[in-house]
C-alpha cells in the first residue's frame, strides 16, 4: 500500500463535513456526451419536466457509490418493484422500444461500441476535495455485464471526467494506468469494485458498510413497509457471527479429519485385534503339525530301533531253547542204536521159523488189495459218470469202448457250447454289477440329500458352499444358491422341464453380498473344486422388475429372502415368452415351449437334449428337495426291480455254464478211462486168493507167530524212537527257521533303524507308543501301522485347524487389505505376510492410538470448542451492540420533533424462535459438558451442532431466514417505532411500517426514520454528526402538507445533512426555503437528449412570470380579447 494510501484521515479532513461538489456524467443515458452539475453546499433542488432526466442524474452518483449489480436505478419511481433501468441501459441510452409487426426492439442513442464515464468531485468544509470517477466501455453490440469493461479512479484531487476520457483515448487502458500512476494523488483500482469502495469509504469516512445503500435507498423512500427491515438491512451493521461460525465450521473440518483417522485406526485396529491370537495358534497348530510331521517321518526309525532290540532278544531265546534240542537229539540216536540192534536180533530170530516165506506173501497180498481198493472205486467213478451223462453203466469190455467213442463224439462239439455259455453269463454279471453300483450310487445320493432337505441344488455344489461359509465365516443366509430361491407353482407343473432349461446354470449360481466377494473370490482363486462355479455379488437395487406378460417368471414361486427384489432384476432380462406351439414359437422371439425348443432372437433356435426334459434327477430349482428326493426314491425301486430280474438271469446263465463245465468235465474223465482199470472182477479174484494162502500159514498156536510177534514188539519201540527224534528234528529245523527269520526280520529293522532319528521326536514316539517287549514282537508291525493311522489322523487333524486358521487370518488380512489398500500396499496378502499387520496393529496400540486420541481431545478442547465460547460471546456482545445502537438512533430522534409535541423511539422486540432456542440450548450443552471425559459423546454433539453452522454458513442456504436468524442477531430480533410526547413521554402510538397512514403521514413518518438512520450510520466513531453528508430525496413529499415537509427537512438540516432535493415543478414552494440553487433538466423530444442549467431563484420566478403571461395572452386571443403590454 502506498504512503498516501496510509495517511491518516482524522488529519487530512481535521475539521469540517464532506458533500457532493460537482457531478459529471459522460454518454449515460438521455445524456448524450459531457454534462456537469454544480451542487450548492447549502442544498440544491434538481427540477424538471417529468422525464427530463432528474432521477438519470442522480443514478449516475449512485452508480459511483454502489456495485453495479446492487445498484437499483430510478428508485423512487420503481418503489419497490423492479426497475426497468439497469446499468447497460443507460451506458446504451434506451429511450423507447420500437415494434415492426414480429418483434420488438429496443431504440438506443449508442448502439455499438460505447464509452461511458462518471465523476463525483466531493469537497470537504476545510477545502480539501476528493474526486470518484469511473469509465465503463464496451467494444461491439451489446447488452451483457460480462462484456463490460470499468476501470474506477479514486483522486485526493478535481479530477475533470474529460482529463479522463482524454488520457485514455481510443481505448488505450495502458495509457490511462500510467498516467493516473505518475500522479500521487490519483489511484486506479481496474475492474476491482471492493477494493475501490473500501478506498472511498476511508476517504469520505463511511464507516458503515451500510452507508451506500441506505443512500440509495433514502434516495426514494416515500414509506417504509416494513421498519424491521429497514433497520435490519440498511442501518445496523452486518453480522460477523456468519465468519466466526464459518471458522468453527472450518475447524471441525480438522477435527472430523482427526476424528476420521481415529475412527479408521479404531476401525484398523478391530479388524486386526484378533490376528495376533490368530497368528500363536497358527504358530502353534504348525509347530505341532511340524511335530505330527516328524513323528511320522521318524515312524519307521523309531520301530525299527524297537525292532532291532526285541528281534534280538526274541533270536537269542530261540537259539537258547535250540541249544536245549540238540542235546536232547544225541540222546534219541543212542536209544536209535540200541532199538535197531534188538529189532535186528528178533528178526533174525523170526526168520529162522519161516518167517521169510510169510513176509513175500503178505506184501503180495496188500499190493493185491491195494489194487482192489483202486479199481473198485474207478469203477465206480466211471459208472456214476456213465449214468449222469445217460449212459449205460454195465462193466463189459463193450459197453466200455461204445460209451468211450460216444464221448469224443461228444467232445468235438462241447467248447462252442461253453463259449456261448461263458459270454451270456458275463453279460449277466455285467449287467448285475452295473445295477449294484447304480443302487449304491443313489442310495448315497439319497442319504447325501435326506441330510441337506431345504435345497434342491446339486450336494456338490452345497459342499462347496458350505466348505466355504465355514473357511471365510460368511453368513449362510447371504450365501446362496439362484436355484434355492425359486420354485415352479403348482398349476404349471408342467413347465417345470422346460423353465429348468431355460435358467440352465444360473439355478446353480452362488449369489454373495457385495462386501465379501473379494474374500470369496480369492478363496475360489486358491482351490480347485471340480465343479463349473459361477458367483453373482449381489448389488443395490437401481429399479423395480419388469416381467414379460407370458413370460416364465411369471410362472415361479419367489422366496421371502432379502435377495429377492434384487433376483427379480437380475433374471428380468433372461425372461422368455411362453407359447404351446412351435408355430407360435417361430413367430415370437425369445420365446420357449414346455418340450423346451427356445428360439433367441429371431431366427436362432436351441433345444437341450442332453436329458430329458421332464428328467426330475436334473431339476434343482425349489425351496426343498422333495421333488429330487421323491425322484430318487422311485428311481431305486426301479432299480431294485431290475436287480432281482437281473439277479434270476445271472443265476441262470451261471447254472448253465456250470452245467456245461461239469459235463464237459465228466466226458473227459469218461474218456480217459481205461478198461483194466475197472475190471473188478479179475482185481477182486487175485485178491481172495492171496488172502486164503497167508491164512494158512498164520495160525495162532505156531512158533512163528510168537517170533514174529516179539520182532513187531520191537519194531514197535523203535518207530516210537524214531518219532521222537523225527520230532526233535522238526523242533531243532522249525527254531532254526525262526531263528533265521528273526535275524532277517532283525536285520530289516536294523535297516529302518539307520535313518537319523533326533531324540526327542524319539521321546515323542516313546510317550505316544509306550514301552514294547517280547509279547507286542508278534504285532509290531501293526502297532506301527496303528500308529500310522493315529499320526495319518493327528496330521489331517492339524491340517484341517491349519485351514481353519489360514481362513481366519486371510479373512482378516483381505478384510483390511481391501479396506485400506494403501496402508497394505507392499505387504503380503498371505497368512506370510500376516508380520506386517501385527507389527502395524502393535504400532497402532502403542504410537498411533494414543497420538490420535491426544490430537484429538486436544483440538476438540482448545480449538472448536473454545472457538464456540468465542463465538457465543460474539453473539451476546452484538445483542447488546445492537441495543447501544438504537440507543444511539433514539438520541438522535429525541432531538426531532415528529409531530407537533411528539418524538418518534424505536423499540426492540427480540423474537423467539424454536430453531434458534434450541441452537442455543445444545451450544450451551456443548459448553457446559466442554470438560466431560466422554469425548465421543462431545464429539457428536458437537459434530450435530457444526451440521447446523454447516448449512447456515453455506452460500445455497446462508440467506434463507432460518440462517440468518441463526447466526445474525439483526433477525432474532423486530423494531418498532413509538411515537412519544415530549413532556409527559406517554407512548401516543406505535409503528411497525407505514401501512395505514395517509401519504403524507407515510412520508413524514419515512423521512424522519430516515433521517435519523442517515445520521447514525454517516457518522463515524468518535463523531458528534456526519462526515460525509449529502443525501437526495426523490419526490420525498409530493403528498404532505408543506409545514410537514418543513419539519422533516428541519429535521434533515437539525442533523447537520446536506439535503439536496429532486422534484417536479409543481413542489417548488417547498424546495424554496430548502436548496439554494436551482438544477433544471431539459430534455429533446426530438433528439431524446437531456441538459442541464443553473439558475437562481430570481430567475426562475422571472421565467415562470413570463410563462404565466403567455399562457394568459393566448387564452385572451383565443377569446379575442386584445390584452396591451406595458
Amino acid at each position: 500500500m502506498s504512503e498516501m494510501t496510509n495517511t491518516n484521515l482524522s488529519e487530512l479532513f481535521s475539521t469540517g463535513q464532506i458533500r457532493l461538489a460537482e457531478l459529471s456524467v459522460y454518454n449515460w443515458g438521455s445524456f448524450h456526451g459531457l454534462h456537469t452539475a454544480t451542487f450548492d453546499p447549502d442544498g440544491t433542488l434538481v427540477t424538471g419536466d417529468n422525464g427530463a432526466g432528474k432521477s438519470t442524474l442522480i443514478d449516475g452518483h449512485m452508480a459511483l457509490l454502489n456495485r453495479p449489480t446492487q445498484t437499483t436505478f430510478n428508485i423512487a419511481a420503481a418503489q419497490g418493484d423492479r426497475s426497468d433501468r439497469t446499468l447497460m441501459s443507460y451506458i446504451r441510452g434506451n429511450f423507447g422500444k420500437a415494434h415492426d409487426g414480429t418483434q420488438t426492439a429496443n431504440l438506443l442513442k449508442r448502439d455499438g461500441a460505447t464509452l461511458t464515464g462518471l465523476r463525483a468531485l466531493y469537497q470537504a468544509d476545510d477545502g480539501s476535495q476528493i474526486t470518484l470517477a469511473v469509465l465503463f466501455w464496451i467494444h461491439h453490440a451489446g447488452n451483457s455485464l460480462g462484456d463490460l469493461k470499468r476501470f474506477y479512479v479514486v483522486g485526493k484531487r478535481n479530477l475533470h471526467l474529460e482529463e479522463l476520457i482524454r488520457e485514455f483515448g481510443e481505448v488505450n487502458l495502458r495509457h490511462l494506468k500510467q498516467y493516473v500512476e505518475a500522479d500521487p494523488m490519483l489511484k486506479h483500482f481496474d475492474n476491482s469494485f471492493t477494493a475501490y469502495q473500501e478506498y472511498y469509504a476511508r476517504l469520505l469516512r463511511m464507516e458503515n458498510s451500510n452507508a451506500p445503500a441506505l443512500l440509495q435507498r433514502a434516495l426514494g423512500l416515500k414509506k417504509i413497509d416494513d421498519l424491521t427491515s429497514l433497520i435490519r438491512d440498511l442501518v445496523l451493521e452486518p453480522s460477523k457471527i456468519r465468519e466466526m461460525a464459518a471458522g468453527v465450521v472450518k475447524e471441525f473440518d480438522d477435527l472430523i479429519s482427526i476424528h476420521t483417522e481415529l475412527i479408521t485406526a479404531r476401525q484398523q485396529r478391530e479388524v486386526l485385534e484378533p490376528l495376533p491370537e490368530l497368528s500363536e495358534q497358527f504358530n502353534k497348530v504348525r509347530e505341532e503339525g511340524l511335530r505330527v510331521q516328524a513323528e511320522s517321518t521318524g515312524l519307521s526309525a523309531f520301530f525299527g530301533e524297537q525292532g532291532y532290540r526285541l528281534w534280538g532278544l526274541r533270536s537269542e531265546q530261540l537259539e537258547k531253547t535250540q541249544s536245549n534240542l540238540k542235546a536232547e537229539e544225541a540222546r534219541l540216536q543212542e536209544l536209535e542204536i540200541q532199538a535197531n540192534e534188538r529189532v535186528d536180533s528178533l528178526y533174525q530170530a523170526y526168520q529162522m521159523q519161516g518167517g521169510e516165506r510169510l513176509e513175500s506173501l503178505r506184501r503180495e497180498l496188500r499190493e493185491a488189495e491195494h489194487a482192489y481198493k483202486e479199481t473198485a472205486s474207478s469203477a465206480r467213478a466211471y459208472q456214476m459218470d456213465a449214468r449222469d451223462l445217460g449212459l449205460p453203466d454195465a462193466l463189459s469190455i463193450a459197453v466200455v469202448r461204445a460209451n468211450l467213442d460216444k464221448a469224443q463224439q461228444v467232445l468235438n462239439d462241447l467248447p462252442a457250447q461253453i463259449y456261448e455259455a461263458q459270454n451270456a453269463f458275463g453279460e449277466a454279471k455285467g449287467s448285475l454289477s452295473a445295477i449294484l453300483k447304480q443302487i449304491l450310487t443313489l442310495e448315497e445320493q439319497i442319504q447325501e440329500i435326506e441330510r441337506r432337505p431345504n435345497s434342491n441344488i446339486d450336494p456338490k455344489f452345497q459342499k462347496l458352499r458350505d466348505e466355504l461359509v465355514d473357511s471365510l465365516q460368511l453368513d449362510k443366509n447371504g450365501v446362496v444358491f439362484i436355484g434355492e430361491l425359486l420354485d415352479v407353482r403348482d398349476h404349471e407343473a408342467r413347465w417345470r422341464g422346460a423353465i429348468e432349461r431355460a435358467l440352465g446354470g444360473l439355478r446353480t449360481t452362488l449369489l454373495v453380498p457385495e462386501s465379501k466377494y473379494r474374500l470369496v473370490t480369492g478363496w475360489l482363486n486358491g482351490r480347485h473344486t471340480g465343479l463349473h462355479v459361477r458367483v453373482q455379488v449381489v448389488n443395490r437395487i437401481e429399479r423395480s422388475a419388469e416381467f414379460l406378460g407370458d413370460g416364465f417368471l411369471r410362472k415361479l414361486e419367489w422366496k421371502e429372502h432379502p435377495y429377492r427384489d434384487w433376483l427379480k432384476q437380475h433374471l428380468a432380462r433372461f425372461d422368455l415368452h411362453c407359447v404351446d406351439s412351435a408355430d407360435a414359437l417361430n413367430d415370437t422371439p425369445f420365446s420357449m415351449t414346455r418340450e423346451g425348443l427356445v428360439q433367441m432372437e429371431k431366427g436362432r433356435f436351441e433345444k437341450k437334449d442332453q436329458t430329458h426334459v421332464d428328467d426330475r434327477r436334473n431339476w434343482y430349482l425349489g425351496f426343498n428337495n422333495a421333488h429330487r428326493l421323491a425322484a430318487l426314491k422311485s428311481d431305486g425301486l426301479a432299480l431294485r426291480e431290475d436287480l432281482d430280474v437281473t439277479r434270476k438271469l445271472e443265476n441262470e446263465a451261471r447254472q448253465a455254464l456250470d452245467n456245461l463245465t461239469e459235463s464237459e468235465s465228466s466226458w473227459k474223465r469218461l474218456l480217459d478211462t481205461q478198461w483194466e482199470k475197472i475190471d473188478v472182477n479179475s482185481a477182486q479174484a487175485r485178491h481172495e486168493s492171496l488172502k486164503a494162502d497167508l491164512e494158512a500159514l498164520e495160525q495162532p498156536d505156531s512158533d512163528l507167530a510168537q517170533a514174529k510177534k516179539l520182532w513187531e514188539a520191537a519194531k514197535d519201540e523203535r518207530e516210537s524212537v524214531r518219532a521222537a527224534q523225527k520230532h526233535n528234528f522238526q523242533q531243532v529245523g522249525a527254531l532254526g527257521r525262526d531263528i533265521e527269520e528273526a535275524n532277517k526280520r532283525r536285520q530289516v529293522a536294523f535297516s529302518a533303524a539307520q535313518i537319523a532319528l533326533e531324540d526327542s521326536v524319539r521321546a515323542s514316539l516313546s510317550l505316544r507308543v509306550g514301552q514294547l517287549n517280547l509279547d507286542d514282537l508278534e504285532r509290531i508291525d501293526a502297532l506301527e501301522n496303528q500308529q500310522r493311522e493315529y499320526l495319518g489322523e493327528a496330521q489331517r487333524s492339524v491340517s484341517n485347524r491349519e485351514g481353519r486358521l489360514v481362513g481366519k487370518i486371510t479373512s482378516v488380512i483381505t478384510t483390511f487389505k481391501t479396506n485400506w489398500p494403501l496402508v497394505a500396499n507392499d505387504w503380503v496378502d498371505s497368512v506370510d505376510g500376516r508380520q506386517d499387520y501385527i507389527d502395524y496393529l502393535e504400532q497402532l496400540d502403542h504410537e498411533g492410538l494414543p497420538v490420535l486420541v491426544e490430537r484429538f481431545q486436544e483440538r476438540l478442547n482448545t480449538n472448536t470448542t473454545q472457538s464456540l465460547g468465542r463465538m457465543q460471546r460474539a453473539i451476546d456482545d452484538e445483542r447488546e451492540d445492537i441495543q447501544d445502537r438504537i440507543e444511539t438512533i433514539n438520541d438522535v430522534l429525541e432531538r426531532t420533533e415528529f409531530r407537533r409535541g411528539t418524538f418518534l423511539r424505536l423499540g426492540i422486540r427480540n423474537e423467539s424462535y424454536p430453531h434458534v432456542k434450541a441452537f442455543t440450548d445444545q451450544l450451551g450443552q456443548v459448553l457446559k459438558h466442554a470438560t466431560s471425559p466422554d469425548h465421543e459423546w462431545r464429539f457428536q454433539e458437537l459434530r450435530s451442532l457444526v451440521e447446523k453452522l454447516e448449512k447456515a454458513t453455506n452460500s445455497a442456504t446462508a440467506s434463507n431466514l432460518e440462517s440468518l436468524r441463526l447466526l445474525d442477531s439483526r433477525y432474532r430480533m423486530s423494531f418498532f417505532a413509538e411515537e412519544v410526547e415530549k413532556d409527559t413521554l406517554r407512548v401516543r402510538d406505535v409503528l411497525e411500517s407505514s401501512s395505514g397512514k395517509s401519504g403524507g403521514e407515510k412520508e413524514s413518518f419515512a423521512g424522519i426514520i430516515v433521517a435519523a438512520s442517515l445520521a447514525y450510520v454517516l457518522t463515524p466513531d468518535g463523531s458528534s454528526h456526519p462526515v460525509y453528508c449529502t443525501v437526495f430525496l426523490d419526490e420525498a413529499f409530493s403528498n404532505t402538507a408543506e409545514a410537514v415537509s418543513r419539519r422533516v427537512l428541519r429535521v434533515f438540516r437539525e442533523l447537520k445533512i446536506h439535503v439536496n432535493l429532486i422534484t417536479p415543478y409543481k413542489n417548488l414552494n417547498l424546495a424554496r426555503d430548502s436548496a439554494r440553487s436551482l438544477l433544471i433538466a431539459e430534455r429533446d423530444a426530438e433528439r431524446h437528449e437531456s441538459r442541464l442549467s443553473q439558475i437562481t431563484w430570481e430567475e426562475l420566478d422571472h421565467q415562470q412570470a413570463a410563462r404565466k403571461a403567455a399562457r394568459q395572452a393566448k387564452a385572451a386571443a383565443d377569446l379575442g380579447i386584445e390584452v396591451g403590454l406595458g
